[in-house]
């Protein structure tokens, strides 16, 4: 195919994935209009009106700020992992990474996979290679994890020793933990030892050929599952083999969960609720939890039910959750979506042919 060619099939490729992108942002923002309508609905329409006229609007640039930091602190833990990896990006390019791939996770229902997709791609546009970007992003997803357990644990015995938890509500976050735990002692296994990683990955890898081959995608994607897996392995024995290097982005990881859960905070006090910071913590990461599992965009719906369900089983009343959440919601998604599809538009439609065919 000549380059004139090459081009026309890119740019309707291109055109393809921008238009999913909108597509995906009108489909959210339908679905939001609908899940607050409900919750509106559900939590009196007096009381949340007497909340909202005595909301002070200059307390709203506190979740803002939140959440600018929170994506600073975010795209600085890549820079410094890549860096170690021996490949070097600005900070302004990482930012804009950073910003794009979490619009993609917000807008796609992939779980997660069209933002690891898009940055692995935006990373090989900066001169990465795939191999790398893979090993930056999984560090960067396991050390995430690893701090996000520190807060939930922390949530968790807070709220347990203050008694600002119903019983069911300590009951799932228990479970949660569990399941986090073993995950994460999994994980470090296999960075430790050799024979852990081996024996774990090839099981791994094992299920999801049996899962390809029953659902009939075997051909289509084998290739790809297998150098999946070869590059976690190498993201694995790079973590154990940089442990002074991980200190520098754990740090910011750790500001950036800060920050994030800051967001939900200066949400409710915003609305002027007496939220503690634990009861914070834990709401926030069993919800974050449950929406990236959910494979829903953005965890429309899922965030709102979870978050609700763990504020309102606390004493929080209805009115100031829902009015609480929807800020929350506004600030840490729709505002960096939209400057997203505002000023990186060009992110989206540098995506070629063998990007969106393959890994989109």
């Amino acid at each position: 195919m000549d380059d004139a060619g090459q081009r026309t099939v890119t740019n309707g490729t291109s055109r393809s994935l921008w238009s999913r992108i909108r597509r995906g942002v009108a489909v959210t923002g339908v679905a939001l209009v609908l899940v607050y309508a409900y919750m509106v609905m559900t939590a009196g329409g007096a009381d949340l009106f007497d909340t909202l006229v005595a909301l002070d609007p200059r307390l709203l640039a506190f979740p803002v700020v939140a959440t600018f930091l929170s994506y600073v602190t975010m795209s600085l833990s890549y820079e410094g992992i890549a860096r170690a990896a021996g490949s070097s990006v600005g900070q302004r390019d990482m930012l804009r990474i950073t910003l794009v791939a979490n619009t993609a996770n917000y807008v796609l229902p992939t779980g997660g996979l069209s933002g690891f997709a898009l940055r692995i791609f935006m990373f090989n546009k900066k001169g990465i290679s795939a191999g790398r970007a893979v090993l930056i992003s999984f560090t960067q997803t396991l050390l995430t994890n690893l701090m996000l357990m520190v807060f939930i644990v922390y949530g968790l015995i807070h709220l347990v020793f203050s008694r600002q938890l119903a019983p069911m509500s300590v009951g799932i976050v228990t479970v949660v933990v569990a399941v986090l735990t073993v995950f994460l002692v999994v994980c470090l296994a296999m960075v430790y030892s050799n024979n852990v990683r081996t024996l774990v990955l090839a099981r791994v890898s094992d299920l999801a050929a049996r899962a390809l081959k029953r659902l009939g995608y075997y051909e289509r994607f084998a290739r790809r599952a297998e150098l999946f897996f070869a590059h976690i392995d190498e993201g694995l024995v790079f973590f154990a083999s940089q442990p002074r290097a991980m200190l520098g982005p754990l740090a910011w990881i750790f500001l950036d969960w800060v920050f994030t859960i800051a967001v939900l905070y200066a949400a409710f006090y915003s609305v002027g609720s007496e939220v503690s910071y634990g009861q914070v913590v834990v709401a926030f990461s069993v919800a974050i939890v449950f929406a990236v599992i959910s494979f829903v965009p953005g965890g429309v719906g899922v965030l709102e039910v979870a978050l609700s369900t763990m504020f309102e089983s606390g004493g929080v009343p209805a009115d100031e959750t829902v009015l609480a959440i929807l800020i929350f919601r506004i600030s840490f998604y729709v505002i960096p979506v939209l400057l997203a599809l505002l000023l990186a538009r060009g992110a989206f439609t540098e995506v070629d042919e063998r990007v969106a065919s393959e890994v989109l």
